[in-house]
């Protein structure tokens, strides 16, 4: 009978398996060895492929145990074969190596003194069997592992329950997940903590001030939630650049941190019994959450503690900085028994502080809602008012002192509300800005006075320039100046007749992008003005660093002239420095003949205000300029000195209504 190759091979195995359980281990299965490599000349290939069964067929013939050993010889993973009752029968080199132990030292040894149980067994069970299948049940499950030096570390376990030979045994994997550990850890703290302060997080936050509220239900004592924004950080971050910024936000961090009480926040500290957590939500905005806080005496207290240890000069870099923070506070439960509506108050008692000047706190008020919603309600109707045409432009004329000349005019915006009536700008430019619509709003004010001007000159009206505020939101416009451009092509205005009067502070931030938009601004010929000048921040470096053309002196310095000994020594002091630095200099608000000749004997340039006109609509002001060409020469022909259009201006006072805004 013919014999196929696999028959011989199950026969070889067979034969290989019984040597190997014999006592002396020899192995007597050549003969059947030689059969399967005796095999016809006709298949070449036969002859390898049998002795490769031959060799699995003998490793087959191993005992379990001892293939499963080999098997995780080169793994990562440890081997520790169990009898039932979890006394370590054997383990693998991997394990001992994991566990700080010889292999021999491994064998007889109860699993729990290498590994933490996943559970106590139950009182009253003296079965082994079953203490060891409560503590190590079968499945994969994490556990801390010791090592013989008593050490531990995190470790993965997986737990089969199986019959090795006949007998019943469990084999237990085991992996050491450290670094998988670290980077868990690492990313629950990224996700929870704030990498640059190490302050909780936005989301963490909001875990523990739901926490807090639950743990003042409880108890019945009240709880503080405070905003704090730090004042002008934008300014120190672009123009002292990010590192410093990120300074900075780190000794807030710090300062807010060691001011208050020393109580536990978020776990890392447990002194005192008035919790108090600390959190950055981003950008320059941080909280705190005040636990067991009496009254609001005590939680003005902390504020008051919080803004003083924030005045103390910080020194960054070779730097002195200043700041200051505006706070919002609301208390728990009397201003809201919900969370985000704790939050909202909250925040709406900070912008109240930001809007009285900065530097301190507010408390949250019903009052306060109000005047929110009235905000929100103000800001729906302004989205609309672009929508229905309802802003126009006034225009208010710059008379020149030397020559008595009408030079150029001055576009205010001013909202025709349905509901409200003529709406003058301080009441609502703030929500334009805040709200973003002051770039709809700043774009349609320009293209309209470019417009308007050119209508100008097409009724044979004297060659004006023409100022235009622009917003900070405006003037960081990446196409700022290719919209310039094109609205001073499309109304056929020349660049050198518009100017663009920005505010101090904006020009503070010395940033690359201020540079690049006033280079490209005076590349055109458009001119800058700085508005208000006087009333912002004291470093004056920036009015040799900038194309600067005109200081505006602010109404402010102007109003008491000439009676205030102080404001005269500032407005002396702005023309001075105006003209040392080829700068022209325009005073606003002038309502008064003595303004105007204290300011004409200081050698200011021009003037405006209720003195020469109040701020007319483009269809007045086309009727006020030719009158005033006609009649006076003003204009292209100016007439025989200032004074002379003075007394006519004091005539004139008495026939004319000046109600209306300025």
């Amino acid at each position: 009978m013919t014999y196929s190759f696999w028959t011989r091979l199950r026969a070889a195995q067979k034969a290989a398996k019984a040597a190997w359980k014999r006592p002396d281990r020899v192995l007597r299965s050549e003969p059947t060895a030689k059969a399967l490599t005796s095999t016809p000349q006709s298949n070449p290939a036969t002859p390898a492929r049998a002795n490769a069964a031959f060799s699995r067929g003998r490793e087959k013939s191993l005992p379990a145990a001892e293939q499963l050993l080999r098997l995780f010889e080169h793994s990562e993973s440890g081997l520790l074969i169990c009898r039932a009752d979890g006394k370590v029968l054997v383990g693998s080199a991997v394990a001992a190596e994991l566990l700080g132990a010889d292999v021999e030292a491994l064998s007889g040894t109860p699993l729990g003194i290498w590994l933490e149980p996943l559970s106590s067994p139950e009182i009253g069970v003296t079965s082994g069997l079953k203490r060891a299948e409560a503590a190590f049940p079968p499945g994969q499950w994490e556990t801390m592992a010791r090592r013989h030096d008593g050490s531990t570390f995190p470790a993965e376990v997986t737990v089969t329950e199986t019959q090795l030979d006949g007998v019943p045994q469990r084999i237990l994997i085991v992996r050491d997940i450290t670094d998988r550990k670290i980077t868990q850890e690492r990313l629950q703290y990224l996700a929870n903590f704030d990498s640059l302060t190490g302050l909780p997080n936005r989301a963490l936050f909001r875990d523990r001030l739901g926490q807090a509220m639950a743990r003042a239900r409880r108890s019945g004592v009240p709880m503080v939630l405070m905003f704090l924004d730090l004042d002008n950080f934008k300014v120190i971050n672009d123009s002292l650049g990010h590192e410093v910024g990120d300074q900075l936000l780190r000794r807030v961090a710090q300062t807010l941190e060691s001011c208050l009480r020393e109580t536990d926040s978020l776990g890392r500290r447990t002194l005192g019994e008035d919790p108090i957590t600390v959190s950055r939500l981003g950008g320059d905005e941080f909280t705190v959450i005040a636990e067991q806080v009496a009254n609001a005496e005590d939680a003005a207290l902390m504020a008051r503690r919080v803004l003083d240890a924030l005045e103390a000069p910080m020194h960054m870099m070779e730097t002195e900085l200043h700041v200051s923070a505006s706070i919002g506070i609301s208390m728990f439960p009397t201003d809201d028994s919900d969370l985000d509506g704790l939050i909202r108050h909250t925040d709406m008692a900070m912008y109240r502080s930001k809007a009285m000047g900065r530097g301190v706190y507010s408390f949250y008020s019903h009052e306060l809602s109000a005047e929110v919603a009235a905000r929100l309600t103000l800001e729906n109707d302004l989205r609309r008012a672009l929508e229905r045409h309802e802003f126009a432009l006034y225009y208010q004329p710059k008379y020149h002192l030397a020559t008595g000349a009408i030079t150029g005019v001055e576009a205010l915006i001013r909202w025709h509300s349905p509901a409200r009536g003529l709406v003058a700008p301080d009441r609502f430019i703030g929500v334009l800005e805040e709200s973003g619509l002051i770039l709809p709003v700043g774009a349609w004010a320009i293209r309209t006075a470019c417009a308007e001007l050119a209508a100008w000159d097409r009724a044979g009206a004297p060659r004006l320039t023409l100022a235009v505020n622009l917003s900070a939101r405006q003037f960081r416009q990446p196409f700022l100046a290719r919209f310039i451009a094109d609205a001073l092509s499309d109304a056929g205005i020349s660049p050198h007749r518009l100017e663009l009067e920005l505010t101090e502070s904006l020009l503070l931030e010395d940033s690359d992008g201020n540079r690049s938009v006033l280079a490209a601004l005076a590349g055109m010929g458009v001119r800058v003005a700085i508005d208000d000048f006087g009333t912002g921040h004291s470093s004056l470096s920036y009015l040799k660093r900038f194309d600067i053309d005109t200081l505006k002196i602010d109404r402010s310095f102007v109003s008491e002239l000439p009676h205030d000994a102080d404001d005269g020594a500032i407005a002396t002091a702005i023309v001075a420095m105006g003209h040392s630095l080829h700068m022209k200099v325009v005073a606003e608000g002038v309502e008064t003949l003595e303004q105007a000749e204290f300011l004409h004997g200081l050698g200011c340039d021009e003037i405006q205000g209720y003195l020469i006109s109040r701020p007319l609509p483009a269809a007045q002001m086309t009727s006020w300029l030719a009158e005033r060409s006609s009649r006076d020469g003003v204009g292209n022909a100016p007439p025989t000195g200032p004074m002379t259009l003075f007394t006519m201006l004091e005539t004139q006072r008495s026939e004319e209504t000046l109600d209306g805004p300025r």
